[in-house]
C-alpha cells in the first residue's frame, strides 16, 4: 500500500475506499456473488477439514485497481461462498496464495481467497473487497476495523489444476496451481512417475518454475502437489503442452 494508503489508516473514520492492493490481468472472471451466497452458512462442507484458532486482525477494503506492487494469484474461478482478499505482506511465507480464511466481525462471518498480497501493512491485515467488507462490517465508512480471522479449508469438490504459465518452452516450466482445499506447499514433477524434480515457487507462491530437468518437456509427466499439511495429490502421466497456457486437471484434491 502506498503512502496514502497509511495516512488514511491513522484517519480511522474513512468515507472513501482505498486503493486496491493488486490486479488481476489474467482473471476475468471475477465470480461476484450476492450477499446471501456469501454467507458461510450457505456452504455445505462447515465443520470438515483442519481449522486454525481465531487471531487477532484488521480489515480495510480497496476501491478501484492499482497499477503497483501486485501479486495476483489469477484463481480462473472461484467458488461461490467466498470473496477476494489481498493479505498483508507479513503473513508470508506460512501463509499462502489461495488460502482460505474466514473473518468474523460481531455476529457476522465471511470467507475469503487471498488473491493477492499488500506490499506494506502489520501482519493480520486483510484487504477486502468494497461488497465483502461492507457486509461484514455494514458500514464503509468505518475504513478500518479489528476483527477475528482463522485459516480454514477452501470448500470445493473440484480437483487441483496446473495451469501452464505464459512464457513457458520446451526446456522451462511455469505453472499456476488452482484449486487446492490447502495452499500448495510443494510442486515436484516426474518424467518416470519414480524420480521427481521440485518447482521453484515465486512470488510468494503464486506461480512456480522449473527448468526441465529431462530432455523436453513435450512428453508425459506425472505431477505431485503437497499442501501446508502433508497431504499429497499425485497426477497420471499427462501431456503437458509447454507451448500453450492450457490447464490440467490432476484427477484429485487434498483430504480435508
Amino acid at each position: 500500500m502506498k503512502k496514502k494508503l497509511i495516512l488514511m489508516f491513522t484517519a480511522l473514520m474513512l468515507a472513501t475506499a482505498f486503493t486496491a492492493c493488486g490486479d488481476d490481468d489474467d482473471n476475468a472472471d471475477n465470480n461476484t456473488t450476492t450477499e446471501e451466497q456469501n454467507t458461510p452458512e450457505n456452504n455445505s462442507n462447515n465443520g470438515n477439514g483442519k481449522v486454525t484458532e481465531w487471531k487477532d486482525g484488521y480489515i480495510t477494503y480497496y476501491g478501484q485497481p492499482d497499477s503497483y506492487d501486485k501479486y495476483p494469484y489469477p484463481l480462473p474461478e472461484m467458488e461461490k461462498g467466498y470473496y477476494n482478499v489481498a493479505v498483508g505482506v507479513y503473513f508470508f511465507p506460512d501463509y499462502i496464495l489461495g488460502s482460505a480464511y474466514e473473518i468474523k466481525y460481531g455476529d457476522k462471518t465471511i470467507r475469503v481467497i487471498g488473491k493477492d498480497i499488500c506490499p506494506d501493512g502489520d501482519n493480520s491485515w486483510f484487504d477486502n473487497t468494497p461488497e465483502g467488507f461492507e457486509y461484514l462490517t455494514g458500514n464503509k465508512a468505518l475504513g478500518k476495523v479489528n476483527v477475528k480471522w482463522r485459516e480454514i479449508p477452501y470448500y470445493t469438490d473440484k480437483n487441483i489444476v496446473l495451469k501452464v504459465k505464459s512464457g513457458s518452452n520446451n526446456w522451462f516450466l511455469g505453472a499456476y496451481i488452482f484449486n487446492g482445499r490447502y495452499g500448495v506447499a510443494k510442486v515436484e514433477l516426474s518424467k518416470d512417475g519414480k524420480k521427481f524434480y521440485e518447482m521453484k515457487p515465486y512470488n510468494y507462491k503464486m506461480f512456480w518454475e522449473l527448468q526441465c530437468p529431462f530432455d523436453q518437456y513435450n512428453c508425459d509427466i506425472t505431477i505431485r502437489v503437497t499442501d501446508r499439511y502433508g497431504h499429497v495429490v499425485t497426477s497420471k502421466p499427462l501431456r503437458i503442452n509447454p507451448n500453450g497456457t492450457d490447464s490440467y486437471d490432476l484427477g484429485a484434491n487434498f483430504e480435508y
